[in-house]
């Protein structure tokens, strides 16, 4: 009878280690089953691949007694697979391409010890939307993360001045309008800085917001001296600060990928020519202070659609919405009694304009508005 028990007992300890236990020798039990480990130079363990079917990797702190320190090239290339990512604690280094073309991964979780990310580690991501890189990060390759166009945030386990220090090589733009640090704060860099006049600067950054910040007037320029014209393929939205009260002439001039503009209720002037072929753009509001729409302001701005002109407006310079074709509605000021030439000439689209306060209509304001309700 003892026999039999003991039999029994040692029957129940193989059962329950084939259970809990693994072949591979694993550590930790919550690591992912069917990474590959080979031991590196430093006598510790990389993961050189992968053969299980767990889409959520995760990376041990130790594999069989030793420490997981890498992810070797290439190790998870091409996987189509994996959907998540979460690094061990001993991890220093993930290497050229190991998750290249993982086209399903959208969460990397890499905080831990790490410290080198290799180039095009991450390359071609595409479902990837949100990084988490720990303090430790101290180099990171050219093209890490390029190729991702999902990517919505990369938290950051450091301030600024920490970030500063990490070495981050060409191709890397999505640090300069996606990185979140510890506190909370977004960092985005700039492209270029400078002053419009003594009273008003201007930076723009990688996000493509130029910002005017000041009091008093934007100057009126000619074409070759406005101050952002190099950058003209990088803006892609305008912030006119409150104290700003004069947008001058030809301030935003060919911006041709411009599509949002905000301007400060100080603003009181639009003047001749200031958004003159923003052909994107589509979103606008007109502040209440607003007195006069200049010359050509709008002129060959082919994405607005709708255009609130406010009470307070007064006057409308000649051309100031000609070429508009997608403009569709015109909400107008009673205060405007007249209408300057060519003021909406080519406006296609134009299906509504309340003229009933409306004295005078100069040559050709309506010139080409076939769509016009009569």
């Amino acid at each position: 009878m003892k026999k039999l028990l003991l039999a029994l007992f040692l029957i129940l300890i193989l059962v329950f280690s084939s259970c809990n236990g693994n072949d591979d020798g694993a550590a930790d039990i919550q690591a992912t089953q069917g990474l590959v480990y080979a031991v590196n130079a430093q006598g510790s363990r990389e993961v050189i691949g992968y053969k299980g079917s767990d889409t959520d990797i995760i990376i041990p702190d130790e594999y069989d007694g030793l420490p997981v320190t890498a992810v070797a090239n290439s190790a998870f290339a091409g996987n189509c697979e994996i959907t998540s990512l979460t690094l061990g604690a001993n991890v220093k280094v993930i290497e050229a391409a190991a998750f290249v073309g993982c086209e399903k991964l959208d969460k990397v979780n890499l905080d831990g010890s790490l410290e080198i990310i290799g180039n095009a580690a991450f390359f071609g991501c595409a479902s990837l939307k949100s990084v988490s890189l720990p303090v430790t990060v101290k180099q990171i390759g050219i093209d890490c993360f390029a190729d991702c166009p999902s990517i919505e945030q990369i938290n950051y386990g450091g301030n600024e001045s920490a970030w500063n220090t990490v070495d981050v090589a060409p191709n890397n733009s999505v640090f300069d309008t996606k990185l979140v640090l510890a506190g909370g704060e977004a960092v985005v860099r700039l492209i270029d800085k400078g002053d419009c006049n003594a009273n008003v600067s201007w930076h723009l950054g990688y996000d493509g917001i130029l910002y005017l910040d000041g009091n008093g007037h934007i100057p009126d320029y000619a074409f070759d001296e406005i101050p952002w014209r190099e950058h003209y393929d990088s803006i892609l939205k305008v912030v006119v600060g409150e104290g700003i009260d004069i947008i001058g002439k030809n301030a935003f001039l060919g911006c041709f990928r411009l599509a949002e503009a905000e301007l400060a209720p100080s603003v009181r002037l639009i003047d001749d020519g200031a958004f003159y072929g923003c052909k994107a753009l589509s979103k606008i509001t007109l502040p209440e202070r607003l007195r006069r729409i200049g010359e050509s302001a709008f002129f060959g701005c082919e994405s607005i659609e709708e255009m609130n002109i406010p009470e307070s407006v007064t006057a409308i310079g000649s051309g100031a919405f000609m070429g508009c074709t997608a403009l569709k509605e015109v909400k107008m000021s009673s205060a405007v009694t007249s209408i300057e030439r060519w003021c909406f000439a080519g406006c296609s689209s134009l299906k509504t304009i309340d003229l009933a306060n409306v004295k005078s209509v100069g040559a050709n304001a309506f010139f080409g508005c076939d769509a016009l309700d009569k």
